[in-house]
């Protein structure tokens, strides 16, 4: 069935590497429908000319409204919104999107932040109890992203969507072990959390483990459930690390509602990701270990979310945006 341009949202997730695109309409439900579009690599310069390219092999000349998520901050400014990735060698401009779309509503939001604009539309099977199933609440809700990088968005109660960037925050050591590995990992000094917690991260701890150099999440993940004592040991550490960082987070943004962990380092570890060793490091708060214990952390098990969540902030005019 051909689609109404004028009832139709291109969707776009700009990562380091592709550009994942969708077209977004209502279906008479709260929950948007995608029609996924061909992947594109991620343009250098400016996003202008993937966006028309789209909309081409869509058959269509414009949409409604456009709403793009990249893995960036996005500066906002009076008169303009920017987001730079030095990654891609791309700078996105809000402009830009209406530009190569036609769309009258526009906008540009950071990929966590979209994410966390899809926590309400996502289905049971989608949103999966990472250890200990707790009891879900609407209220404050964290999303913590691990993959190229480290990020995290927060959804508030009011529906309000707050990006950050949470990855340039100092990496904590607590314990005299975590004190040497530090020292290991940043011999020179500061290390952030983003230095650890991503894909680049994971394979220099497991290079300090094993001397094996530019192993992947997945290889390593594989190497841990086999027994690996190299692997076992760097997924103990990544694991409560990633606690106490997401402890953290969800203590600073009063998250007790909910932590959802999402990303391609995840994705990739599976079943490697240590729960006792993730629940030890995010539970040492005292005197706020039992208020943390209590929070429900879940895995988000979509292709996608980032495009679930932009859509449905392109084809409500009542969204919250970011400020």
């Amino acid at each position: 069935m051909a689609l109404d341009s004028t009832r139709v949202a291109l969707v776009a997730d700009v990562g380091g590497t592709e550009l994942h695109a969708a077209l977004a309409h209502l279906n008479g439900d709260a929950r948007p429908h995608l029609q996924a579009l061909r992947p594109l690599p991620t343009p250098n310069g400016r996003l202008q000319p993937a966006l028309s390219e789209q909309l081409h092999n869509a058959g269509l000349q414009s949409v409604n409204a456009c709403a793009v998520a990249a893995a960036g901050r996005v500066v906002r400014l009076p008169e303009r919104s920017v987001v730079r990735m030095g990654s891609a060698q791309l700078t996105i401009e809000l402009d830009d999107l209406s530009r190569a779309t036609g769309a009258s509503r526009v906008m540009l939001v950071n990929d966590l932040a979209a994410v966390a604009a899809a926590l309400p539309l996502l289905r049971p099977d989608e949103r999966v109890a990472f250890g200990i199933a707790r009891p879900e609440r609407t209220g404050v809700r964290l999303v913590v992203g691990v993959g190229a990088s480290f990020g995290a968005a927060v959804l508030t109660t009011e529906g309000s969507l707050l990006e950050t960037e949470a990855g340039q925050l100092d990496l904590a050591a607590v314990s005299a072990d975590e004190r040497q590995w530090l020292n290991r990992l940043a011999p020179l000094g500061r290390l952030s959390v983003d230095g650890l917690l991503s894909v680049g991260g994971l394979a220099r701890l497991y290079e300090i483990c094993s001397g094996l150099p530019d192993e992947s999440a997945r290889t390593i993940g594989q190497r841990a459930l086999a027994g690996e004592p190299a692997a076992r040991k760097a997924m103990i550490v990544f694991s409560t690390w990633l606690g106490r960082a997401v402890g953290n987070l969800a203590l600073a943004y009063g998250a007790w509602n909910g932590v959802y962990l999402v990303g391609s380092v995840l994705d990739e570890l599976e079943d490697a990701l240590d729960e006792p060793a993730f629940r030890k490091g995010m539970e040492d708060k005292s005197p706020m270990a039992a208020d943390i214990g209590a929070v429900p952390v879940f895995r988000i098990h979509h292709p996608n979310p980032s495009l679930l969540g932009l859509a449905k902030l392109a084809l409500n005019p009542d969204a919250r945006l970011p400020a």
